[in-house]
């Protein structure tokens, strides 16, 4: 078994060892060039500007509180205040998370920012349910000026929501703990609503209002919390992406020369993939054409799953998939042609063993109308005699492997090329 861990970092620089993981050794960080440096430092950027809007908030209702004797605005400043603990937790993360790999922690710090999302959705649940608890048993707010505090928390509602919506269109919004500081700044919107709610309800006499309102906006904040912690727990406890491996065993199963794959493992660290694989080539083919398969199917995978960090390939042989519709190329007897050119029919056969002989389109001529005319029937595999010398790039080009068998009936070189008894050609 040929095994292969490619380790894929940010300035796109790759480390590959036989056998064997070692530290990967890498002359640049994630805050080196590419798409993910600038998330980070859109990240980072958009957490200190949160930090810094509940910073100032909390200094100007703890100062106007103080200076009117308003008990309801120093308490909501406190509020405020505990708020922008959950900024710094969540910048905390995301630079831990840029970090790069160390001895003591060769996979990165990535899942930093996965705890730093799990921090916020506790608060956002602990607001919840402080917020439903006060609804239950709600209490005569001490006011001296209504209209005030209704004024300030109508302003805290319109600036909470430009932040929740600064943060949401940041791009470090990919980042689960950026995300659910967005959720938490639109729950301060949420929370605004509800102190405004009982301030006119105490005024108006109606006290069942903003009891109403604030069971209701409680429930919808817990239900968010659980989903934000929910995810954030799942990812620090390794569980595997379902949808991430489909694609992968979509992607590859396609990649020409790959046989099969299994075994596809899967987890998230912070907002990266990490994968490992079993994937199955034709054991007729050399171990450097086995190794040219991993390559090529690391390169697809990197270019269609750009969160992609990590990827180990174990390398072992397989049995060509029965999956897959195969065309044999015939000469007048029915046994496989040496030259496509030359055929006079192909054989194609249906994962399912059913049959089909059609003439070949183009004896003696260019293979082109041929491959396009196999593309679209589906053909992934054709086969062609030994003894051939001829060049077969138009199969390549529409996505046709082609395998050499012996001179014997057509069928029969279907039932090795399912054995895996037939090589793969290189020209």
């Amino acid at each position: 078994m040929h095994v292969k861990d490619i380790f894929l970092c940010y300035s796109t620089k790759i480390v590959r060892v036989d056998n064997t993981y070692s530290e990967p050794t890498l002359s640049d960080g994630v805050e080196a060039r590419g798409q993910w440096a600038e998330a980070f430092s859109s990240g980072l950027r958009a957490a200190s500007i949160a930090g810094v809007v509940y910073l100032a908030f909390a200094a100007a209702k703890l100062i106007l509180g103080y200076l009117l004797g308003s008990i309801a605005v120093e308490a909501d400043g406190v509020h405020t205040l505990a708020d922008s603990l959950t900024a710094l937790a969540v910048y905390i993360g995301l630079r831990l998370a840029r970090e790069r790999p160390t001895s003591k922690f060769p996979f990165g710090l990535y899942k930093a920012e996965n705890l730093a999302a799990l921090v916020v959705s506790v608060a956002i649940g602990a607001a919840a349910v402080e917020i439903a608890w006060e609804s239950i048993r709600p209490r005569p707010l001490v006011v001296g000026d209504p209209l005030l505090l209704i004024a300030l928390e109508s302003a805290s509602a319109v600036v909470y929501y430009g932040l929740a919506s600064y943060l949401r269109r940041s791009r470090g919004s990919i980042f689960s703990s950026l995300s659910a500081e967005a959720a938490h700044a639109f729950q301060d919107v949420l929370i605004s609503i509800v102190v405004v709610v009982g301030v006119l309800g105490q005024v108006w006499g109606y006290m069942w209002i903003p009891s109403a309102v604030g069971l209701g906006i409680s429930i919808f904040i817990l239900y968010q919390a659980y989903l934000i912690g929910k995810s954030s727990i799942l990812t620090l406890l390794d569980a595997g992406d379902v949808t991430a491996t489909s694609r992968i065993e979509e992607i590859v199963t396609r990649v020409p020369g790959v046989v099969g794959v299994h075994d596809i493992r899967t987890r998230r660290a912070g907002p990266f993939l990490m994968a490992s694989m079993h994937l199955e080539t034709s054991p007729a083919i050399s171990v450097r054409d086995a190794d040219a398969i991993a390559d090529r199917v690391e390169e697809i995978l990197r270019a269609k799953m750009p969160d992609l960090l990590m990827v180990t390939i174990h390398e072992e042989p397989g049995r060509p998939s029965s999956n897959l519709r195969v065309a044999v190329f015939e000469d007048s007897s029915g046994y496989v042609a040496d030259r496509a050119a030359d055929a006079e029919k192909i054989l194609i056969v249906d994962p399912s063993g059913a049959t089909e002989e059609i003439p070949n389109p183009a004896p003696g001529g260019p293979m082109r109308n041929v491959a396009s005319m196999l593309e679209q029937k589906g053909v992934s595999v054709a086969i062609i005699g030994e003894a051939g010398h001829e060049r077969l790039m138009a199969f390549r080009a529409s996505g046709i492997d082609i395998y050499r068998s012996p001179h014997v009936p057509a069928i029969d070189a279907v039932e090795r090329f399912r054995n895996g008894e037939l090589r793969r050609s290189d020209n």
